[in-house]
């Protein structure tokens, strides 16, 4: 008998972050906590879109990052999660560039989260993004969409 493997992407879910959507030039903010262990999927997507009015500067791009814990939220990987300090950010999980070259276009991109923690996700997760655009967001949202493989 043959199988067929599949790996559904569930719909996306909105994801909190108070300060993404006006975050200051050369600034953290970090997203609310997802639980990875509710559905337990085997795959987790991010999904960043953000824009400005003003006209972009110097490297033109967030940086977007995951942040782990390993005992249900109250510790979690070291890093900068507001504020300016740089400091530690070699903590946090790179999970990569979003470019945002221009004026006036909201710029989206996906991120597969898995793949940065070596394919096996962290029960608790959450995720910091770093305005590298040279001018203030006007715009900002963060979703997920979990996968889930499947046999059938």
């Amino acid at each position: 008998m043959v199988t067929t493997t599949k790996q559904p992407v569930a719909s996306k879910a909105s994801l909190t972050s108070s300060s993404l959507s006006t975050l200051a030039s050369g600034t953290y903010c970090v997203s609310s906590s997802y639980n990875c262990a509710t559905n337990g999927p085997t795959d987790l997507v991010l999904e960043v879109t953000a824009g400005t009015t003003n006209t972009p500067s110097g490297n033109k791009q967030l940086m977007i990052f995951a942040q782990a814990s390993y005992d249900g939220g109250t510790v979690w990987q070291s890093g900068p999660t507001s504020g300016t300090s740089a400091a530690s950010e070699g903590s946090l999980t790179f999970l990569g560039y979003l470019p945002i070259p221009t004026t006036s276009v909201n710029e989206t991109k996906g991120y597969n989260v898995s793949a940065a923690f070596g394919f096996v996700l962290p029960p608790m997760l959450r995720f910091v993004v770093k305005n590298d655009l040279g001018v203030a967001l006007t715009t900002g949202t963060l979703a997920t969409a979990e996968v889930s493989y499947t046999n059938g």
